[in-house]
């Protein structure tokens, strides 16, 4: 498992982040080049690049200064175009996602110590390899706000896997919504800035819902002694509460507030190496009954959440990343199997902030 350190100003852990990880940046950035080619035939994948890099620029205003001052420094670190970087960062919010990643927290009754855990796989249609071989634990300390940990990739700067020092663990989802916009904060680093600035998950959940977004998603946050999931549009959002010590979530809004906003599922991309059921409504709701149906009637350890998101009806060839997490002991748990899906296991235990 690698990790990277990063520490001081935004600027200074910017450009620690792009030195550590320069190869491997430009590598991802050739796999999108050549991914691109494939679907430009003759033409090659810079003009498509150059028009995606573009598109988003547009995001650039709505970027806190802070992050924007880090993401300049990781451009300079590695030595690549700021247009890379910011493209990795919001590139989900130009695809308005693609779902099919699963969730689930349990506590009290559900689990042996009756402390909150939770386990997510994040799964994605494309660039798969690249996702599980450049896997990266960050562990930042920034010179404002609380130390935290994202699991992502070079030149991610946003989280969408990650937990605080204060014990807040956050996964996000994508979810489907009529309600998105190119005018808002990317969704990564709406959660990066909620995840380093609050202690508490209700402190998260307020932050996020008062900042003006782009996407659906669902995410799930789980602290030690409590867990929900935020189902969020563009400007709307639901903090939905577990029943019985429990709480699944998949790609679709469970909560009648947020039902009406819905959007339709997307297509398959070109070259998925997954079928179009995976991008189905259907599919959404299938991996979240199978959740339920896994984790009724049994109390639930790391080991026993790992088996469940291994599940052939909840994992699927785009699962690039699973991990446990378990709030109160700062502890996570990492797959790293080399291919899709990785929730198959094996895990590595990683303990943060001994101290």
């Amino acid at each position: 498992m690698r990790t990277i350190e990063l520490s001081g100003s935004p600027g200074e852990r910017g450009r620690q982040h792009g030195q550590a990880a320069a190869q491997d940046l430009r590598r991802l950035r050739r796999g999108l080049l050549h991914y691109l080619a494939r679907l430009s035939f003759y033409g090659g994948g810079l003009p498509l690049f150059g028009l995606l890099t573009f598109l988003a620029r547009g995001f650039w205003p709505f970027i806190p200064p802070r992050l924007q001052e880090e993401m300049r420094g990781v451009a300079a670190g590695a030595r690549v175009g700021l247009g890379t970087v910011l493209l990795i960062n919001v590139i989900d919010d130009l695809g308005n996602n693609s779902p099919r990643c699963s969730a689930l927290a349990a506590g009290g009754e559900r689990t042996a110590q009756g402390r909150w855990l939770m386990g997510r796989n994040l799964d994605y249609p494309l660039f798969i390899k690249e996702m599980i071989r450049f896997q990266t634990l960050f562990l930042m300390e920034p010179d404002q706000g609380l130390p935290l940990a994202s699991l992502a990739w070079p030149g991610y700067v946003g989280v969408c896997t990650g937990i605080n020092k204060a014990g807040v663990a956050l996964a996000q989802l994508a979810s489907m919504s009529r309600d998105r916009t190119l005018r808002g904060v990317p969704a990564a680093l709406r959660f990066r800035q909620a995840l380093e600035t609050e202690a508490t998950l209700t402190g998260v959940a307020a932050r996020i819902l008062a900042t003006r977004g782009t996407i659906g998603n669902n995410l799930m946050l789980c602290a030690p002694g409590e867990a929900a999931v935020l189902e969020l549009s563009a400007c709307r959002g639901f903090l939905r509460l577990p029943r019985e010590g429990l709480i699944t979530v998949t790609n679709h809004y469970q909560s009648p507030a947020m039902a009406p906003l819905m959007g339709k599922f997307p297509p398959r991309p070109p070259h998925s190496p997954l079928s179009a059921y995976h991008f189905t409504e259907a599919y959404s709701r299938s991996r979240n009954r199978r959740l339920q149906e896994l984790a009724a009637g049994r109390k639930l350890g790391p080991e026993e959440i790992q088996i469940i998101l291994g599940d052939p009806r909840i994992a699927n060839p785009g699962t690039a990343i699973c991990t446990v997490f378990d709030p109160g002991e700062l502890t996570l748990w990492v797959a790293q199997a080399l291919e899709a899906p990785v929730s198959r296991g094996p895990f590595a235990r990683i303990r943060l902030w001994r101290d």
